[in-house]
């Protein structure tokens, strides 16, 4: 809260007559938390919801990252730390969403997972979503294709079949031969794919060794 009483007192003079204020000073983080303390967590979501969707409004194929972060001031009831799930659009500075993993680092994924379609049925002009190995899962994957969005996220060499799967989809695609539905540009003397080959195609790919390894979309 301390931040937030510190950048509204840069910007105060512009800030009190649109939140209806008459001091000359915002209030201290302690009012603050008390006030927020009293408002249902669902409200003041679907709050900055519609706060968020004014300000972007407008935009569409956004690039949203999504990664844990942990609490370092504030503790569950239980003692342990706070982890929440973070969804970041970088080019706004904004975050969008924040969702508790409970569990913690292993539960990122499922997570993620459990939300995704309130969270594009709240910014369906999100388009691609980012992240680090621990959501590249073939049940999260599935969701975002259902859903109709894209995604870049890792592939780690402790991750083997999935790895395993990519290189093979590549390794089989000829891209000396572009085809309509795979384009290709060429970009300091290398051939690169404008973008990954789609679930489907993988499992294609994958048919002739009689295995189907969904690894992205």
């Amino acid at each position: 809260m301390s931040h937030i009483v510190e950048w509204a007192k840069i910007y105060w003079d512009e800030l009190k007559e649109p939140l209806g204020f008459k001091s000359v000073k915002p209030p201290d983080a302690t009012t603050l938390s008390r006030t927020l303390a009293k408002i249902p967590l669902s409200d003041l979501q679907k709050a900055l919801t519609a706060l968020f969707r004014v300000l972007l409004a407008g935009e569409n194929n956004l690039t949203v990252a999504v990664d844990r972060k942990t609490s370092k001031q504030f503790h569950q009831a239980d003692g342990n730390v706070i982890h929440m799930l973070n969804l970041f659009v970088h080019d706004f500075n904004l975050t969008l969403a924040q969702y508790s993993t409970k569990e913690g680092k292993t539960n990122e994924e499922n997570c993620l997972r459990q939300h995704a379609q309130d969270f594009f049925e709240s910014y369906p002009f999100v388009q691609l979503l980012t992240g680090d190995a621990a959501f590249t899962t073939r049940p999260l994957l599935q969701v975002l294709e259902d859903l109709g969005k894209d995604y870049l996220f890792c592939v780690k060499k402790n991750q083997p079949t999935v790895l395993e799967s990519l290189e093979q989809s590549f390794a089989e695609q000829d891209w000396n031969q572009p085809s309509a539905e795979v384009k290709v540009e060429k970009k300091r003397g290398t051939l690169l794919p404008t973008r990954l080959p789609s679930t489907r195609e993988m499992r294609s790919m994958s048919a002739k060794r009689g295995t189907c390894r969904t690894v992205g979309r």
